[in-house]
């Protein structure tokens, strides 16, 4: 059996609204709209996040990110907010689509969604092509508070014994999450204050609420939420596409223990990283 385990990004910054005003149901139809639904959620006072059967939507009171992959029809979600919340309220619009292991088995491709797109919304398109391979489509002004992501990280082809176990046992999510160790993320040995995230998290485990979920036969998803923080990690093991995603707001130093951690639990045979800049109304973006 084949998934399609790389993603689709959707991220908006609204003005004029607080989005925590709107009700779960309004998530729901969103994230309905793209061909996916909801399974569970946790919240604190500062972020909501969405565990979606296909990925992940998180939501701040003035911006959103939604994360699908599979067969999912992202644009559609993105023209359902246009249509909500109208121009007027989206001060940025990014529309990412990394680039798909079977591209043919897609409803579309990024040509045919920044039609759509552009039909509603003048924006700019970036592309890649050596090494990483993807396209992001971009609408609005670009600042430091409009794009919280600070780092991707996609593992492809894993090779280690703890994946093969993955790929032929139905997986237990709390034996899965303590392999993860999301506590290298709070390692105390980074005491350099250069180091450490300028963000409402307030750094330790127990600050961190989790939601995690188990997919049969096969597949992992993790949400988890630290103020204003978050990471959200993905897991396809299929021998067809075996496929590890991780995102997150944390400062790429922040992740580098956690990110080496995973490269030894899974052994990928490529990873590729993608990092965030979004000072003086200009997004940077590297990949590694």
């Amino acid at each position: 059996m084949f998934y399609e385990g790389t993603e689709k990004r959707l991220v908006i910054s609204t003005k004029g609204l607080n989005l925590f005003d709107f009700a779960d149901s309004f998530w729901s139809d969103l994230v309905a709209h793209s061909g996916a639904e909801v399974l569970s959620s946790i919240t604190n006072a500062n972020v909501k996040a969405y565990l979606l059967s296909e990925s992940s939507l998180f939501v701040w009171q003035d911006k959103l990110i939604l994360i699908t992959c599979g067969n999912t029809q992202l644009v559609k979600a993105a023209l359902f907010v246009q249509q909500q919340f109208t121009k007027q309220h989206i001060n940025t619009l990014l529309f990412q689509r990394h680039q798909a292991l079977k591209p043919q088995l897609q409803r579309s491709n990024f040509q045919q969604d920044t039609l759509l797109l552009e039909k509603q919304f003048k924006g700019q398109n970036m592309h890649w092509r050596d090494g990483y391979q993807g396209d992001l489509f971009v609408f609005g002004e670009v600042s430091e508070n409009s794009i919280i992501t600070q780092s991707i990280y996609m593992l492809h082809g894993l090779n280690s014994a703890f994946a093969n176990t993955l790929q032929t046992k139905i997986l237990d999510k709390k034996a899965v999450l303590a392999s993860l160790k999301l506590d290298l993320l709070f390692d105390h040995s980074l005491s350099d204050d250069s180091l450490l995230d300028k963000s409402l998290c307030n750094p330790g485990l127990n600050n961190l609420i989790i939601d995690h979920y188990s997919f049969s036969p096969k597949g992992y998803s993790l949400n988890a939420i630290c103020g204003a923080d978050y990471i959200t990690l993905h897991l396809t093991p299929e021998k067809m596409s075996t496929y590890l995603s991780i995102e997150s707001s944390f400062s790429k130093q922040r992740c580098a223990h956690f990110i080496s951690h995973l490269q030894q639990l899974f052994l990928p045979s490529e990873l590729k990283s993608m990092h965030f800049n979004s000072l003086s109304q200009q997004l940077l973006i590297s990949v590694d």
